[in-house]
């Protein structure tokens, strides 16, 4: 079959959206998905706000809000709901390593996180104490950055359950500085903060932060269908929240953030969704398996770092990485299985 754009599947599954929604019972099952509340829209918000483009998930969409990456595969694993949105690689990896039967569907994002500080900060040399979500892929690249700056043992890293806490904290002058996500990022601004380094120069040392879409095996393996159509429409959502029309994506979708429309909107339209046309190489390498592809390459190197916070026994084979590493819905929807 060939293969169709992304903005041609788009046209063709926003096309005959009454019908779609004509379809869609009262007797639809109904779709449980662990997210993150903040100022940035995610794709999962964006489709439940959205009659366009949720009337093709033939559910009912719930969105359940978590505090962190952690708590979300705890919830996941304990039945709470099949599917979490934005979870990082260190709780996704640390799942599965501890059992949780879970798998990556998609990759939805690079994370745009930054280390705030106060203006008393000057320099590296000044950072005594940082606050961080613990086990989050935030913590990832702040362990990673104080590594490569040889502050490891001469900083204190703080540990936060949740985001909200640690930004309370720093604007309490508990703490010197913060490494937290970009939902956070503006209102922070707001009161002083600076942003000393960022996600992407982090990134750059070797340790990447990915957001991703995560599904319990269980759940995907009887939902093909239902786990298909939700690929389809969030990869369509990160499109359009990027497009001419953003504005009348996300600000429907601030209801589910906590936000205003207008944070979310200024949020929202640099945040770095991974474009559609590098989705594929992340799943998967170019000899077509996952186990070749840049996520599991990540997800190695995220293994070590759990082993090394001894949150993980041992670092996953690539082997074992794979097999919870699905490219195959997003392999049907670039093969025309959206429209």
């Amino acid at each position: 079959m060939p293969r169709r754009s992304l903005s041609a599947v788009l046209a063709l599954t926003l096309a005959g959206t009454g019908c779609a929604a004509q379809a869609r019972s009262a007797d639809s099952p109904t779709l449980k998905i662990g997210y993150f509340q903040g100022a940035v829209a995610g794709p999962e918000a964006v489709v439940a706000a959205d009659p366009g483009l949720s009337s093709h998930v033939k559910a009912k969409i719930e969105l359940r809000p978590i505090d962190s990456g952690v708590a979300g595969m705890a919830q996941l694993r304990a039945g709470a709901f099949p599917v979490v949105s934005g979870v990082g690689n260190p709780p996704f990896v640390g799942a599965f390593s501890s059992g949780t039967d879970v798998e990556v569907v998609f990759a939805e994002s690079i994370d745009e996180s930054g280390l705030v500080v106060s203006d008393a900060i000057r320099s590296n040399a000044d950072l005594r104490k940082v606050g961080v979500l613990v086990g989050s892929t935030l913590d990832f690249q702040l362990r990673g950055w104080l590594k490569s700056q040889g502050l490891t043992g001469r900083v204190q890293i703080a540990s936060f359950a949740g985001e909200a806490a640690e930004a309370a904290a720093w604007k309490a002058h508990k703490i010197d500085a913060v490494y937290i996500s970009q939902s956070f990022l503006i209102d922070l601004k707001k009161h002083g903060g600076r942003v000393l380094t960022t996600a992407a120069d982090i990134a750059r040392l070797g340790y990447a932060a990915v957001n991703l879409l995560a599904v319990s095996r269980p759940y995907a393996a009887k939902n093909r269908d239902l786990v298909q159509q939700l690929v389809c429409q969030v990869s369509q959502a990160q499109t359009l929240v990027h497009g001419d029309q953003a504005a009348k994506y996300v600000r429907p979708a601030a209801r589910f953030l906590g936000v205003r429309p207008d944070d979310a909107v200024e949020a929202t339209k640099s945040y770095p969704y991974i474009p559609a046309a590098e989705e594929t190489g992340w799943l998967q390498g170019t000899d077509g398996t996952a186990a070749s592809g840049r996520l599991a390459a990540n997800f190695q190197r995220t293994g070590e770092f759990l082993v090394t916070q001894g949150r993980a026994k041992t670092v996953p084979s690539l082997a074992r990485i794979a097999a919870h590493i699905d490219p195959g819905f997003w392999a049907k929807a670039q093969a025309g299985g959206c429209s």
